[in-house]
């Protein structure tokens, strides 16, 4: 590396916090399995929160461009609360623009999928709730499907950070965007730590593979763990296993199994 860019990078890595980093825990939401929330129009609500379009499509894009990164996961979408006291009640999506309003359904625990729907597409339409702007975030949701609910594959976030870059990056201050891509990117650099948030405090996280363990960094507030997406020497197949305050009995599991050979790349 250039010297006068490492010495740029390293003056400001302390500060190379990620939008996509600093997202608050969402409460719970309802159980997954509970049935659709019904769609209702949002013609009546004042400061809409919105997404263009076709700036969610670049997420579908990077999906794709790096599925390599967890094979057997979909992509699902979470809307989440700004702040842990929100709730997610009553929460629609639509893709509006004019004389156009396409209902998105969301389940009850605030996830959705995309398709591509060349008609929004070409009206340049957005993805907009019934909320006020700046009420929910959007995330990726990627899961492995067959692991245990406090277990999180290293791929399968690897993935989700991809696809928030991509989302995210062209929204970003110009000097911060570009800082990060001098970096390498939040999903590929050492001196970008990107924390995922979780529903409940936190007591531990621990990356396994193979024989070897990592305690995983947890934020002070408890509700958040930055895992080493930048460390290839930790491979994607690794699993976090994410030990919750409020749950003892947890705290003395066994650690994850390996995945089966049908899952590994």
């Amino acid at each position: 590396m250039h010297f006068s860019r490492f010495c740029l990078l390293v003056s400001l890595s302390a500060g190379l916090l990620p939008a996509m980093a600093q997202e608050q825990a969402a409460a719970p939401g309802d159980p997954v399995n509970q049935e659709m929330q019904q769609i209702v129009d949002v013609q009546g609500t004042r400061d809409p929160d919105l997404r263009p379009y076709r700036t969610m499509l670049k997420g579908l894009d990077a999906y794709a461009d790096h599925q390599r990164l967890a094979p057997d996961a979909p992509l699902r979408f979470m809307l989440v609360p700004a702040t842990p006291q929100a709730r997610l009640d009553g929460v629609t999506l639509h893709l509006s623009a004019d004389n156009l309003s396409i209902p998105v359904p969301l389940a009850a625990d605030g996830s959705f999928t995309l398709t591509r729907d060349k008609t929004a597409y070409d009206a340049n339409a957005d993805l907009v709730s019934n909320k006020k702007r700046d009420t929910l975030r959007w995330r990726a949701d990627i899961h492995t499907p067959g692991l245990p609910a406090n277990v999180r594959r290293l791929g399968d976030l690897r993935l989700e950070c991809e696809i928030r870059w991509a989302v995210e990056q062209d929204q970003l201050p110009f000097v911060r965007r570009n800082l990060f891509r001098l970096a390498g990117g939040p999903c590929h650099s050492s001196l970008i730590h990107v924390p995922f948030p979780v529903l409940r405090k936190l007591l531990a996280v621990q990356a396994r593979s193979g024989e070897r363990t990592l305690d995983i960094r947890v934020t002070q507030d408890r509700q958040r763990f930055v895992p080493p997406l930048h460390d290839v020497t930790w491979d994607d197949n690794t699993l976090l296993t994410l030990t919750y305050a409020d749950d003892g009995k947890m705290a003395g599991a066994a650690p994850a199994a390996p995945l089966k050979a049908a899952q590994r790349q």
